[in-house]
């Protein structure tokens, strides 16, 4: 025998049936809860992955009030960029010319030496490059170079070497080629070429030629002691306009940092 229930007797059961599943449901792990729910096919899924004993925290939201910690402020402003690109390049203007001095003065020495008639030893080098001497560490640049003044960089100039060419095998036309000829000739002419007075006065001449050589010398390394200094001081002066114009930047941002937040 079949019962009928009347409509409302039926919503009623169903009711019921529901309650009871949704107490069963809440009683189960969370990992059986995702099981006894599936969700259909296609459906997109934005529950939180979950396993058993490793449940991932949702993430807490940040509230847009929140205070925020204060950024560095930005003192790389266009203006400090143009300055140090201006002053980077003065400072590298001038160690181009100083380089270029330097490289002149060595060649006008080394036909000052062919003028006088000495020759120089192969490899000698009349002038060096004072930008690598700076580059270098002042103690072992100081140790290369003794007449270095105090408080001044100290750029090595190594001495002269070589001979005078008196014979003018070289150069018959060099100071002490010329000088010497003359000299003979004179007393050959008196017949006295063999006398004390024509050592004499050879030795003369050929003390001459040294005071010459030694003046020089004396200049060379005054020449290459006074550039160093002169690029050492350019480069001093270029890190203080550096220094100058950052501590503007950084004003200039903190008054607009200032200005921003009210002050």
């Amino acid at each position: 025998m079949v019962s009928v229930m009347n409509p409302r007797q039926a919503d009623q059961e169903a009711a019921k049936r529901n309650r009871v599943s949704d107490v069963a449901s809440r009683r189960l792990p969370l990992g059986q809860q995702a099981v006894s729910k599936p969700v259909a096919y296609g459906a997109k899924n934005n529950a939180p992955t979950q396993t058993l004993g490793n449940i991932e925290p949702a993430p807490v939201p940040t509230p847009q009030a929140a205070a925020q910690a204060p950024r560095p402020l930005n003192w790389r402003d266009a203006a400090y960029n143009a300055q140090i690109a201006s002053i980077q390049r003065a400072l590298q203007d001038f160690e181009t010319g100083a380089t270029t001095r330097g490289e002149r003065y060595g060649q006008d020495f080394m036909t000052g030496l062919r003028g006088l008639g000495y020759r120089p030893a192969e490899g000698f080098q009349a002038m060096p490059n004072v930008l690598e001497q700076l580059d270098q560490p002042q103690p072992m640049a100081r140790a290369l170079s003794a007449e270095g003044e105090a408080g001044a960089p100290a750029v090595a100039v190594a001495p002269v070497s070589g001979a005078f060419d008196i014979e003018g095998v070289y150069d018959p036309y060099s100071a002490a080629a010329r000088g010497t000829r003359g000299t003979r000739d004179e007393f050959a002419a008196r017949g006295t070429l063999r006398s004390s007075d024509f050592a004499k006065t050879f030795g003369a001449f050929q003390d001459r030629l040294n005071k010459q050589l030694e003046a020089m010398e004396t200049a060379r390394g005054r020449f290459g002691q006074d550039l160093a200094t002169e690029v050492a001081q350019q480069r001093t002066q270029a890190q203080e306009r550096q220094q100058a114009a950052q501590r503007d930047a950084m004003l200039r941002a903190a008054m607009a940092a200032a200005g921003g937040a009210g002050f």
